[in-house]
């Protein structure tokens, strides 16, 4: 539990932050150090146009101050501010409206007929509830809150 505490503590200074900066939050990925092992908190930014890499540099330096005034996270961790790239990682289903038409690479908690990994087209996606077809033509439906990871599989164009 104290994890998602830390999460939304730094959500909420995130967002503020970016705000100032015309950036939106697009995502936090955190994991405690262990032992000698530095934690890891990666935080993910978007904007209409995207986001440079002299927009991250910024966030990243003024984050660092805020977040060592602040004190929320134990111990040593690394801080990375990123786009969230061509491959991005969905964070919320609402973020899956924007991707119908394109390619997803799914990862669940729990497999479903043996299997925990899918790709295919997003269809639809209604709430926290998302349809998927395969190359194969298999329809597949999820529930956001069943999946570690979703990721858009983003293809070139010949």
């Amino acid at each position: 539990m104290e994890l998602e505490w830390i999460k939304e503590k730094i959500s909420r200074l995130v967002k503020a932050q970016c705000q100032l900066f015309g950036l939106s939050l697009w995502g936090i990925e955190f994991a405690p150090g262990a032992g000698k092992r530095r934690g890891l908190l990666r935080i993910y930014v978007d904007a209409p146009h995207g986001v440079n890499v002299d927009q991250c540099a910024r966030l990243s330096r003024e984050l660092s101050v805020i977040l060592d005034v602040e004190d929320i996270i134990p111990g040593s961790y690394n801080l990375e501010i990123s786009s969230p790239g061509l491959d991005r990682i969905f964070f919320s289903p609402e973020q899956l409206t924007g991707y119908i038409g394109q390619k997803l690479k799914v990862k669940l908690i729990n497999p479903i007929d043996n299997r925990r990994n899918f790709s295919g087209t997003l269809q639809e996606v209604k709430d926290n509830i998302f349809t998927i077809i395969s190359d194969s033509g298999e329809k597949w439906q999820f529930d956001f809150a069943d999946t570690q990871r979703v990721q858009l599989k983003f293809e070139f164009n010949d």
